[in-house]
């Protein structure tokens, strides 16, 4: 790959074969410009052993003695830098076979992360990994591309965050960008909170532990036998197999209620209550020891805190404690301007009946729901591009898989903006839209235009980090 300045040559992604490094809380997805997927899809955890090996991927999985299994991203954040550049190097040179001196890599990047951070990731890639040239795309630049709308207001609904962030012109405009942590974490939390503050009767395995079983359903007791020959296994590789059971939990057996838990006039309460306790909506779920329990409001209750966090009560205070009060405002320090729309003559009969911000999304509250969170979004941008982020609304993420979520959103929204012509998109494909922010970055670095995008490291050493992060990586 050439470093120098000729930038009329055209060349397509399949003649450089770009790497694409989408890291997330859950999963990390590695693969090459212009394929539909990721080569690679990969846990964001890794295994440690006694005599300080790191093992990555299902490898992790597999009973140790000795083994602790630890992240190696928060909030879609590299925390832990030693086992990040050992995973990628894993997978670059062992899996994806890469010549880093003729191939470039573009890493995905969720919008607050700071100055500090960025230019860590950079010199960490360059000195690390000496690739042939390198760019930061913000995630949902990424995911728009994926769609094909340059002006959209992009919704990540992920394991550690939900974000809402508006796209214009591929620029995100982080100052009226929101997050909170009511995501999949989340859900898992407010799962295992209730099934180990129901009842000691219902045995909570993992699945490598169980010899045979024998089917139950609550209260009868669980009836299972444990293997012998399993290794003496660390408390955090027990927690991380546990997590597992809660995440098929959410995936399976969640479904978002078609109008709000909470209403305000009791009598309806009760009513939608009796509605959603019928057996008609009542569900199974089976945990590895064999034993079942049935699910009634409590599957909506917990999908209703996507939009109402408030509805469920921990018992557990330590997990309580990890989920205060949150609104979405992000404060972050931004060294660039951000798009700035055309200001054009406002006639005073305008019509817009968006909400302003303040009003009519429950800010006076100090927890934000997603509808309330994209309401306010939609209410803080600039009333000339309002309409058109409106009517582009992309929703992502895994949590979004939910049954019934994108309905009710939608309700949510055209009730909330009744000037507002709404309008979701969202991936039939369940493996498309958990991998959307990958795909994106695929299409954006496949481009023949693209080309000249790439920052060398040369380039890098001349023009020094702060030029690069503000007028190159936006």
């Amino acid at each position: 790959m050439s470093s120098g300045g000729n930038t009329t040559t055209v060349y397509g992604g399949d003649e450089i074969s770009a790497i694409i490094l989408d890291p997330g809380s859950y999963n990390t997805r590695i693969g090459y410009a212009g394929d539909d997927f990721p080569k690679v899809t990969t846990s964001s955890f890794y295994g440690q052993v006694g005599n300080g090996k790191r093992i990555f991927g299902e490898d992790i999985n597999v009973p140790r003695e000795n083994c602790e299994i630890k992240p190696i991203l928060k909030d879609s954040i590299i925390t832990d830098w030693d086992a990040a550049i050992d995973q990628y190097k894993y997978y670059f040179e062992d899996t994806l076979k890469v010549d880093y001196k003729d191939q470039p890599v573009l890493i995905t990047e969720p919008i607050w992360t700071e100055l500090p951070y960025r230019q860590k990731l950079i010199e960490t890639f360059y000195e690390t990994f000496d690739f042939a040239g390198l760019y930061l795309a913000k995630a949902p630049t990424c995911i728009s591309f994926q769609q094909g709308r340059p002006n959209c207001l992009v919704v990540d609904l992920g394991h550690d965050t939900v974000s809402v962030t508006p796209v214009i012109d591929g620029i995100c405009l982080i100052k009226n960008s929101m997050r909170t942590n009511y995501g999949g974490r989340f859900l898992n939390d407010e799962i295992k909170d209730f099934v180990k503050s129901r009842d000691p009767k219902i045995a909570v395995e993992p699945t490598y532990k169980i010899k045979t079983k024998t089917p139950t359903v609550y209260p009868d007791p669980a009836e299972y036998t444990v293997k012998k020959t399993i290794p003496t296994t660390t408390e955090s590789f027990n927690k991380f197999q546990q997590q597992r059971i809660w995440h098929e939990f959410k995936e399976t057996a969640l479904e978002v209620p078609e109008r709000k838990l909470n209403s305000t006039n009791p009598q309806q309460a009760l009513s939608i209550k009796e509605f959603y306790s019928q057996d008609s909506q009542k569900r199974l779920f089976e945990f590895p020891t064999g034993q079942s329990i049935t699910l009634g409001l409590e599957r909506f209750q917990f999908a209703e805190s996507i939009f109402d966090p408030k509805i469920y009560k921990f018992s557990d205070e330590n997990i309580a404690k990890a989920y205060p009060p949150n609104n979405g405002e992000i404060k972050i320090s931004s060294h660039y301007n951000e798009y700035r729309p055309l200001k054009r003559i406002r006639k005073p009969e305008s019509n817009q009946s968006t909400p302003a911000p303040g009003e009519g999304d429950d800010s006076s509250e100090k927890i934000r729901g997603l509808s309330h969170l994209i309401t306010h979004t939609l209410s803080t941008i600039d009333i000339d591009l309002r309409a058109s982020v409106a009517h582009n609304i992309i929703v992502t993420g895994g949590v979004s898989l939910i049954p019934q979520l994108i309905e009710r959103l939608y309700n949510e929204l055209s009730n909330s903006n009744p000037g507002l012509k709404i309008r979701l998109h969202a991936v039939g494909n369940s493996s498309e839209r958990v991998n959307q922010a990958w795909i994106g970055g695929s299409v954006l670095a496949s481009l023949g235009t693209f080309h000249q995008m790439w920052v060398t490291k040369h380039e890098y050493n001349e023009a020094g980090a702060d030029r690069i992060l503000n007028q190159r990586f936006r």
